[in-house]
């Protein structure tokens, strides 16, 4: 089926060279690629970018025909490689792939996509749901003993923030583990962490998002287009800048930040075959 793709959107938090995320386009493959902000160093350079370099050069050498299995074991014998050539444990990466030829949404980790304006938003990982109600709460308590709003929080709770990025590793990918959550990086990513949907043949646009897209105000409404979506970061940012009432994060706005997280939005137009 013939593809257009008629809006595209990649920015970094501050709009520069410092973005994580990263799009792929091919012949047989559209993909959103989200590198992890935890993701510690390496060579000099954020993991959340060497990540995502590695998905978009796996996606490139991957067979049309390939299935998110056989996608998801050349990403792991990628980083594992990385892992191995910087002696430490590789970065990680979320990605949300549309598969050309086996019609098909491939997503691992939270990237949010839409079917023809439906969208599908994955619920917080449980880390994730965990900590953003931890932080919310003692945000409350330090208004409730007079802290002003939008005042930084203590210092401890930066320090518990930073403690908390540096765990996320270990739940990557983690077996039987609570907080366990699936993201590409040099383990095999558990069954239950490869979701495919199928595109079906009726299907005349396809969007797909990294995280920091759907920041509406409940969390739940994805934007209709990039215009929509920077009115939706635009109004978070202006009624909730601390992300602790009405759209739920792990830190507020940034000083200086123009969006909340990396933004990433494609929208892909299909059409049908002649014949």
């Amino acid at each position: 089926m013939p593809f257009t793709i008629f809006e595209r959107f990649c920015e970094g938090k501050f709009r520069d060279q410092r973005n994580e995320d990263r799009v792929h386009v091919s012949q047989h493959f559209v993909a959103v690629i989200d590198g992890s902000t935890a993701a510690q160093p390496l060579g000099g350079r954020a993991g959340g970018i060497v990540a995502a370099e590695v998905v978009d050069q796996v996606l490139s050498g991957l067979s049309p025909e390939a299935s998110i299995v056989e996608f998801a074991d050349a990403a792991r014998v990628a980083f594992a490689l990385v892992a191995a050539s910087h002696k430490t444990v590789s970065p990680y990466a979320a990605v949300v792939v549309w598969s050309r030829r086996r019609a098909e949404v491939w997503r691992i980790g939270d990237c949010p996509f839409a079917l023809d304006g439906r969208w599908n938003i994955p619920d917080l990982f449980p880390h994730e749901r965990a900590f953003f109600t931890f932080r919310r709460m003692m945000l409350a308590g330090y208004s409730a003993k007079g802290r002003k709003a939008g005042e930084e929080p203590v210092q401890w709770l930066a320090t518990a923030t930073a403690e908390w990025l540096a765990m996320n590793k270990q739940w990557v990918n983690a077996g039987d583990e609570a907080f366990a959550y699936g993201m590409l990086d040099e383990q095999p990513v558990p069954a239950r962490f490869l979701e495919v949907f199928s595109v079906p043949a009726t299907t005349r646009e396809i969007v797909l998002a990294s995280d920091g897209a759907v920041v509406s105000m409940d969390g739940q409404r994805g934007p209709r287009n990039v215009a929509d979506m920077l009115a939706g970061i635009a109004a978070v940012k202006r009624e909730d800048p601390n992300c602790v009432e009405r759209f739920l994060y792990w830190r507020g706005f940034l000083a200086g930040a123009t969006h909340l997280d990396d933004t990433t939005l494609v929208r892909i137009a299909l059409k049908k075959s002649d014949g």
